[in-house]
């Protein structure tokens, strides 16, 4: 089988939808299909385009097995740079569409949000005569319009259009939580035309990646500390202003504990700088921020830690299930969960961490101290997390599940 990826996000880049679909390709490559990505050039999450990739239009290369063909974007640092790279990723992959024939397949596959990247996917099933399935990882604009980083009616009327006729268009839908999918059936979306494909980890990857030795970036961190991480995106809604707060407060419950762990945030993103100035206004010598790191350095490091951080700021929709909450998990290692909704509901069903009220520093702090007053319980809390997602959130498991869906409607098949 031929399948066609459309994502505006793909490795470098990083992000959900970038590991899901990386991770997916990879799998389906193995068991015999070919896979084709149109994406954007990679700029997630700084907003800048990397180096090797700037004054490129288009370009063609090849990626673990899997044929990706970029197109370019225009975007620039923070928030205001995405809506340019969602609007000129629409337009540069349309045209890529239309006249690049080479991408050929027997089922197409685009991933939202945003949205928009839904109708250079829509287009190129309609002039290649294939199905589409949408995948839906937030149900926007809602969610956006939630979290108030959308306000402008034009803007969301025009989403809302978009995700309408995506909906509307698509052979079948997949989406990554149970609440996600409730949603889309009380906005009108038939039910039968939905399936449960959560995120997951790929567990071999997971173990064969994390054994490699931590680069010259960690020399500075203290090897005797108890390492609490964080890796991923400096983003607002990931509250990591909070998580400072909370470490400022562990120092204040327990010195003892305060100088005996250090706090490890890893990544890149709009709040940045930020950071680096809330620590140095608290004075919180016990926190190292460090670059964005690849995936197999960032697996190394989770394994390595005492405990993980998995954090999200207070929002409306308790669907939202982090990513990164899964890889965490598969590092053996316990979760500090500071969210709610259905993740929270996943971390408690696999025991495999402390469920931290969103937005509370002080709840952050307790939850640091207790494990650091009982290592064994953080043993065996990682323990039991590990054996919960190798059971129920194999993502190999899941790429075939998906696998198995896009055959059918290649064969002409409807998900009902």
């Amino acid at each position: 089988m031929r399948i066609l990826v459309v994502s505006q996000y793909y490795p470098p880049d990083m992000g959900a939808p970038a590991g899901r679909f990386h991770d997916f390709a990879r799998q389906w490559v193995a068991a015999g299909h070919e896979v084709t990505v149109l994406t954007g050039l990679p700029h997630f999450p700084g907003g800048e385009i990397h180096a090797d990739y700037r004054h490129t239009l288009f370009r063609t290369e090849r990626r673990d097995g899997i044929t990706v063909k970029r197109c370019w974007i225009h975007t620039r640092p923070g928030w205001g740079g995405r809506p340019l790279a969602y609007a000129t990723f629409a337009l540069t992959g349309c045209l890529r569409v239309l006249f690049d024939w080479s991408l050929r397949g027997d089922v197409v596959v685009a991933t939202s949000p945003p949205p928009t990247v839904g109708l250079p996917g829509l287009l190129l099933a309609w002039t290649r005569r294939l199905p589409a399935v949408l995948d839906v990882r937030d149900v926007w604009p809602e969610a956006i319009v939630q979290s108030g980083r959308l306000r402008n009616p034009v803007l969301i009327w025009l989403f809302e259009a978009i995700a309408r006729l995506l909906y509307r268009s698509a052979a079948a839908i997949a989406t990554v939580t149970d609440g996600w999918k409730a949603r889309l059936v009380e906005i009108g979306v038939a039910g039968e035309k939905i399936e449960v494909l959560p995120n997951g980890v790929d567990l071999a990857a997971f173990d064969a990646q994390s054994g490699e030795e931590l680069p010259d970036a960690f020399a500075a961190l203290d090897p005797e500390a108890r390492w609490i991480t964080y890796a991923g995106i400096f983003n607002s809604p990931q509250g990591l202003d909070i998580v400072l707060d909370g470490f400022a407060r562990l120092r204040e419950k327990s010195p003892e504990a305060y100088a005996a762990c250090q706090l490890v945030l890893v990544g890149e993103g709009p709040v940045e700088s930020r950071l680096h100035a809330q620590r140095e206004r608290l004075g919180l010598d016990r926190v190292a921020l460090l670059p964005r790191q690849p995936r197999p350095v960032v697996f190394s490091l989770l394994r390595r830690s005492f405990a993980v951080l998995v954090t999200l700021r207070p929002r409306k929709d308790t669907s939202t299930v982090p990513s990164k909450l899964y890889e965490s998990l598969a590092s053996g290692r316990p979760v500090l969960y500071q969210a709610a909704g259905e993740g929270a509901e996943t971390v408690r069903r696999a025991g495999g961490g402390a469920v931290v009220a969103p937005g509370d520093p002080d709840a952050l702090a307790e939850a640091m101290l207790g494990y650091w007053q009982d290592p064994e319980r953080a043993d065996r809390d990682g323990a039991r997390g590990r054996a919960f997602v190798a059971e129920v959130f194999d993502r190999r498991e899941i790429a075939e599940h998906f696998a198995g869906l896009l055959a059918a409607l290649a064969r002409g098949v409807s998900p009902a």
